[in-house]
């Protein structure tokens, strides 16, 4: 039976890959380090609004959202960028939704999407979605993966590019970009006629100075869409609730149709998303606090291993770590399936997710992996210890 060019040409997430391999051993302690799912406390009121009855039935909502949670989201959101209303909000089905919607209002088949490189895997599923192509723009380790020069990014550009999507702070990097960088990126983007796309999923988890909101750049309204999830922040992944949010109106109008055609988000998720957004900023210093401690231990224990190189991170808690090994697909699976470190005196071993995956090329990242710093820096400090006996029995 036929199946679309769509479904032979989506690819494989390189942060659940080896899900079904270590299903096979449950007899073996995996220290999950692939995956964002942190092991912070979702907090108390979010899941006593979750837990709310909203009534007898459980009936459909509006298509871009309750209004008074379009309300909260845009009264957080002026909070760093003044005069957001509920019109210029749309609540979706996670942030994944929001970047499907974004790529597929602004892209018609066989259009193309800049995207700073290594980036987030689940872009290139979001973008065959939308019959559109992400287009790599390449940054590197050494250089604290910055974006490239105006001149190296014009030779990117084709009569079919109509995004440039970057996360910031960044999956898998954990790179910030500054207020100076962001500017000069966003005005490149209008002189070349493009929409600016910002993944801001992770912009209230920062070290040193806070990222600037592309909904705040001057001068840039019309052509800036943000994403924003309650994922990360609020430790909620399985919450579900995204936001896209523009000053474009008439873009906004277009993508309300986007959500009609798919029915309404939930509300009771909707209505935790609102005791969410509420929160206190005493709660964003304890995040902050959290994860600083969490990618200070994980990275102060990779520096201890000989042969490894990284970018400590600014912001977000993942890290592209460089091992001295020539293929991480491979050594990635023999971690899984064969080591067994028993020095503590139960088998364990680590999940990682393998660099290729975040590379449009896979012949590229292949001395690469990406950690995620989502658990306590005990754990942290344990899971990069087995990782480092790994390595050097692998290289033994």
């Amino acid at each position: 039976m036929h199946l679309s060019e769509r479904a032979r040409s989506i690819q494989e997430s390189a942060i659940r890959k080896l899900d079904a391999a270590v299903n096979r051993f449950p007899e073996v302690h995996f220290h999950r380090m692939n995956i964002g799912q942190p092991d912070v406390p979702t907090p108390a009121a979010v899941l006593a609004a979750l837990a709310a009855a909203d009534g007898p039935v459980l009936a459909y909502g509006p298509a871009s959202g309750l209004l008074e949670c379009r309300d909260a989201a845009a009264a957080f959101h002026s909070r760093t960028s003044p005069g957001l209303t509920r019109e210029h909000v749309v609540v979706t089905q996670g942030g994944s939704e929001a970047l499907l919607f974004a790529m597929v209002a602004l892209c018609d088949p066989g259009d193309e999407i800049l995207v700073p490189e290594p980036y987030y895997t689940n872009y290139n599923g979001f973008a065959t979605f939308a019959g559109a192509r992400v287009v790599p723009v390449p940054t590197h380790l050494d250089q604290g993966f910055a974006i490239p020069e105006d001149d190296v990014l014009d030779t990117l550009v084709t009569p079919r590019t109509r995004i440039f999507l970057f996360a910031n702070p960044g999956n898998p990097t954990g790179a910030v970009y500054g207020a100076d960088q962001l500017r000069r990126v966003a005005a490149w983007a209008k002189r070349r006629g493009l929409w600016l796309v910002a993944d801001e999923v992770y912009r209230a988890i920062w070290f040193n100075e806070p990222p600037l909101s592309a909904l705040n750049l001057k001068d840039h309204e019309d052509h800036v869409i943000i994403v924003d999830s309650t994922s990360k922040t609020f430790s909620a992944c399985g919450l579900r609730v995204g936001f896209l949010i523009s000053r474009n109106l008439t873009l906004m109008e277009r993508v309300e149709r986007l959500g009609q055609a798919r029915l309404g988000p939930q509300p009771r998720g909707q209505r935790a998303a609102i005791a969410a957004l509420n929160l206190p900023d005493s709660y964003y210093e304890e995040v902050r606090h959290i994860y600083r401690a969490r990618v200070d231990a994980m990275m102060d224990a990779l520096a201890q291993i000989p042969g490894v190189s990284f970018h400590r991170p600014e912001g977000a808690f993942y890290s592209m770590v460089r091992l001295p090994v020539p293929d991480t697909e491979r050594f990635a699976r023999w971690l899984v399936e064969e080591f067994r470190d028993t020095t503590s005196g139960r088998p364990e071993s680590v999940v990682v997710a393998p660099g290729p995956g975040f590379y449009a090329d896979p012949s590229k990242g292949r001395d690469e992996i990406r950690l995620a710093a989502v658990r306590e820096e005990s754990q942290l400090r344990r899971a990069v210890a087995v990782l480092g006996a790994g390595l050097q029995a692998y290289r033994g």
